[in-house]
């Protein structure tokens, strides 16, 4: 019985962890360039049951003998980030870009750089190249892009350019999922360095990428975590009853 408590709790834990994750993801059902979390479950190693004969029996015919197996819950192994291309909607807005490939790089004030498929850039008071929070956008040297006023054209493989010729390169770099750690509703942190795209970065200028979070997804599977937290709950306090009764009994023994 107290397995089964145990259980229950852990099976609580794990949806009340999981809610949080599909509550930031419903969120973000709008935020360009947001990547979905989504939570793994393990069970707990099972524990073996056993019998044993009653003390005053001989010690060889008390070796326990195994009989089966009980689980002791599950948890959350670990959460995971979901790298699915959202939808591209267009804009028509000469700064708004999407990737097929790869993360565009960017650098905040203090010099740390930043990973992220937000592509809502736009120029500053001094014409550098910089995000919708301000952080600078980096060329393949890892410099800032300094832009004319004028209009400028960006083509497939992220090369700026306007009347005069080629302004910029854009870096764009590649990475397997382990490589990113999150640091932010669209940006991500390199725990290694990535790779130019296979294929090349695939820019397309005047579009955006949204969220690959769905909402109706994420809403169906919240109110299914929902129910077995309750279910959990309702387990946890039947067994609780159950124990009181069982100590209250002991006492009039």
């Amino acid at each position: 019985m107290i397995k089964g408590l145990y259980s229950a709790f852990t099976g609580m834990e794990a949806a009340w962890r999981y809610q949080d994750v599909l509550a930031n993801n419903i969120a973000n059902t709008d935020t360009v360039g947001f990547k979905r979390e989504f939570a793994t479950q393990e069970p707990f190693a099972d524990v073996l049951l056993s019998q044993q004969a009653p003390v005053p029996a001989p010690i060889s015919s008390r070796i326990q003998q195994v009989v089966g197996q009980i689980g002791t819950g599950t948890f959350i192994a670990d959460f995971a980030t979901d790298f699915e291309a959202g939808i591209m909607r267009q804009t028509g807005n000469e700064l708004d870009l999407s990737l097929t490939n790869g993360f565009f790089q960017v650098q905040d004030a203090d010099g740390t750089v930043f990973s992220t498929r937000d592509g809502r850039f736009g120029r500053d008071a001094n014409g550098d190249m910089v995000t919708s929070q301000g952080y600078y956008v980096l060329d393949e040297n890892g410099q800032h892009i300094n832009l004319p006023q004028n209009a400028v054209f960006i083509d497939t493989d992220g090369v700026i350019q306007d009347q005069g010729g080629e302004i910029a390169r854009l870096a764009v770099v590649d990475y397997t999922p382990n490589q990113l750690q999150r640091a932010g509703e669209a940006y991500f942190s390199a725990l290694e360095p990535g790779q130019p795209p296979l294929g090349g970065p695939g820019l397309h200028q005047g579009f955006l990428e949204g969220s690959n979070s769905n909402l109706v997804e994420e809403m169906t599977s919240l109110l299914a975590v929902q129910r077995t937290y309750q279910a959990n709950q309702a387990v946890l306090a039947k067994l609780d009853g159950t124990l009181d009764q069982a100590a209250g009994a002991l006492g009039t023994l």
